[in-house]
């Protein structure tokens, strides 16, 4: 039953099912919105359409596709420039928008009485590395979202330093993301032959995979040849291909790809697994890395704005700096040989996990929506200019 008077409406193009993405963020924005339902007379989440989508109500919150599915670039263009149209006449109590550089939701800097933001990571110059000439675009539009905006949700304390650096005026609330409280539950073991754990989706510029497969490839023979490194995630055919690219020849006799993987098997590899590895060029916080965490599993991470929040270095888990493949082969053969290391980090690691849940951080969230919108002193948010 709700007990809110309020609509929010949420715009987002990632989201569980979508094959082309369905990221953390859409993760985290599930999580987060189901646990504050009841605050709000209705909720609608606004994403990209892709092929098979239709619109549904799941745990009582409405999803509505705007855009067309024929493709990933056409979902992703059409999606940005009807949301925007339609954050133009939107009449909802507030207005969100999951931040991407590649879907900016730029209308909603005319309705800034309504309108907050929600950061999940701060691309910046990487969309120019990864996009060349089109990332520059996304990159200006990023930029303008942060500097004129009102209101940021971030996961992650440096993202909040720089958007804060650009834009003084803003509201900022740094939140967390949680995880799966059944993990803290499992049974840590280590499975035969040991394996070596990537969980995520299949973005090779973002989460590093190239980085990856190559330092794999680096690290001492003996060491290799029993030991297995698993890629398992979410992958569109697409980045499927695009990974089994970088395998060398006869190289899927060490490295293994499990695609699309279901609930119940990516329990088991957090489980099982030596330790999680992701060494990511960005990422917005890491919710990958804290369910190991969580499954009493150590992680060797970069230093990437997210993880920093994240993971705890040297108590939870390794980390290296971002783009270092040598640090990268020197830490995966550590953790690989030291046995012990592998079982104190993870001991700490489910001490660390436990400091984040979907209820505390949904209730804070909320509190704070409450008070920047202005709903707990008038019952309006403030005035549109």
């Amino acid at each position: 039953m709700h007990t809110g008077s309020k609509r929010l409406s949420y715009y987002s193009y990632d989201s569980l099912k979508n094959p082309w993405l369905s990221g953390g963020g859409a993760l985290r924005d599930f999580e987060i919105l189901q646990r504050q339902k009841d605050h709000w007379s209705d909720i609608v989440i606004y994403t990209g359409v892709y092929p098979g989508f239709k619109d549904e109500v799941r745990a009582g919150i409405r999803f509505r596709g705007l855009g067309f599915g024929r493709s990933y670039l056409v979902s992703r263009l059409s999606f940005t420039f009807l949301a925007n149209l339609r954050i133009l006449f939107d009449r909802a109590d507030a207005i969100g928008n999951s931040v991407s550089a590649y879907a900016p939701m730029l209308a909603g800097l005319l309705r800034p009485g309504r309108f907050f933001l929600v950061a999940h990571h701060y691309v910046g110059g990487r969309s120019r590395e990864k996009y060349s000439l089109m990332g520059v675009a996304a990159w200006m539009c990023e930029r303008l979202l942060f500097r004129y905006a009102r209101r940021l949700i971030v996961s992650n304390g440096m993202v909040a330093a720089r958007v804060k650096a650009m834009n003084p005026r803003i509201k900022t609330l740094q939140s967390q993301n949680g995880f799966d409280e059944g993990l803290l539950r499992v049974t840590p073991e280590e499975a035969a032959p040991p394996f070596i754990l990537f969980l995520g989706r299949f973005d090779i510029y973002m989460k590093g995979l190239d980085i990856l497969v190559s330092a794999f490839g680096k690290i001492r023979p003996e060491l290799r040849e029993k030991t297995v490194l698993v890629l398992a995630g979410a992958a569109s055919p697409e980045a499927l291909a695009a990974v089994r690219k970088l395998l060398p020849p006869g190289g899927e006799s060490r490295i293994k790809l499990v695609p699309n993987v279901p609930e119940a098997e990516k329990c088991e590899l957090l489980r099982t697994c030596l330790f999680f590895c992701s060494p990511s060029r960005f990422e917005g916080w890491g919710i990958a890395a804290l369910e190991a965490n969580a499954s009493g599993k150590p992680v060797l991470v970069t230093r990437a704005d997210g993880f920093l929040d994240s993971i705890k270095e040297g108590y939870s888990g390794i980390m290296v700096p971002v783009e270092d493949e040598g640090a990268l082969v020197i830490a995966l053969e550590r953790l690989i040989e030291d046995g012990n290391l592998r079982r104190e980090l993870g001991k700490n690691a489910r001490e660390w996990a436990v400091r984040f849940t979907w209820n505390d951080i949904a209730a804070r969230e909320k509190d704070w929506l409450d008070g920047s919108l202005g709903f707990r002193h008038s019952g309006n948010p403030d005035t549109d200019v």
